[in-house]
């Protein structure tokens, strides 16, 4: 368990995660992930060197979707090191470093460190300031491969967010690899979901957002049963947009393109967008769209 405190006016306020035992490796397809997605991830993680984000709010899925590349990546011959904040879960085979800012182990000094450990591959549990993410793009630009999340709304925003933090853009477009954006949202209880007719303009909705097909689907509503505990839900699952780093997206950062007009352009090239996956999930059963509406925001 995770448990923070924090004193009220009304007493202790307490937040507990529960994290599950990792001795079985969580599958990307297991999270959410797309076939098409899972793809284009393999395809960045294979390379020798360069940058993974996973972008996103506090309690999105994104060092557990890090520790399924680790254990993906994670073999006798290559050095993988971490930095953590806490370390959530331990691999074997792994060497794992928690932070401790109180005597002097931060992020950038632990960081600073690896390098000179002769790493294959490194872990950076969070970009939190701009000594870090500097230190991160420069190990990544020296020949290896780094995997770390950020802070952001967008898989597209990671972009304004380093440079925000002081990252020059022209090292972004030499060494970022791809930058994944996601969301949790609720899965529906199998044992009592029922089928409801979809809003009038949801065919509308789900053609301007890549779904030609919507018309035909089925959506389904939360109920309540004992299985679920009366919630309607059981367990969660992912929805995700990953923007691969390629020519036309390095030249818009080159030439200073905001977070939309980057978006614009995945989009043009078949990028499929949190709200766009999370559509894909109503249609096959996975969960609502009321969930796939609190968590995005292109309702």
């Amino acid at each position: 368990m995770r448990i923070a405190t924090m004193p009220t006016i009304h007493g202790e306020s307490i937040s507990i995660r529960l994290l599950e035992d990792m001795a079985e490796a969580p599958s990307f397809a297991s999270l959410g992930l797309s076939a098409g997605a899972e793809e284009t991830l393999r395809r960045a993680l294979a390379a020798p060197h360069g940058m993974v984000l996973a972008t996103g709010p506090t309690g999105s899925g994104k060092t557990t979707l890090l520790y399924a590349a680790l254990n993906m990546l994670n073999r006798e011959d290559c050095n993988i090191l971490t930095v953590e904040d806490p370390i959530e879960y331990q691999i074997p085979g792994i060497n794992q470093v928690q932070v401790k800012a109180e005597i002097g182990l931060s992020f950038a000094r632990l960081l600073r460190s690896m390098v000179r450990h002769d790493p294959d591959i490194i872990m950076v549990g969070e970009m939190r300031d701009g000594e870090t993410a500097n230190i991160g793009v420069h190990a990544a630009l020296t020949g290896h491969l780094v995997l770390t999340t950020l802070h952001t709304n967008s898989a597209a925003g990671a972009i304004a967010r380093l440079i925000d933090m002081g990252v020059p853009a022209f090292l972004l477009t030499s060494t970022l690899r791809a930058m994944i954006g996601q969301r949790l949202v609720r899965v529906l209880c199998r044992e009592c979901r029922e089928p409801v007719t979809p809003p009038a303009d949801f065919a509308v909705l789900a053609a301007r957002h890549g779904i030609a097909d919507a018309g035909a689907g089925t959506l389904f509503r939360a109920v309540g049963c004992e299985a679920c505990a009366g919630t309607g839900y059981y367990g969660r699952t992912g929805i995700f947009e990953l923007i691969e780093m390629d020519d036309g997206v390095r030249e818009l950062v080159r030439a200073g393109a905001g977070t939309r007009e980057i978006e614009r352009a995945a989009r043009e090239q078949g990028v499929v967008t949190m709200f766009s996956d999370g559509l894909r999930k109503c249609l096959a059963g996975v969960t609502t769209l009321a969930e796939v509406a609190r968590v995005t925001e292109a309702w």
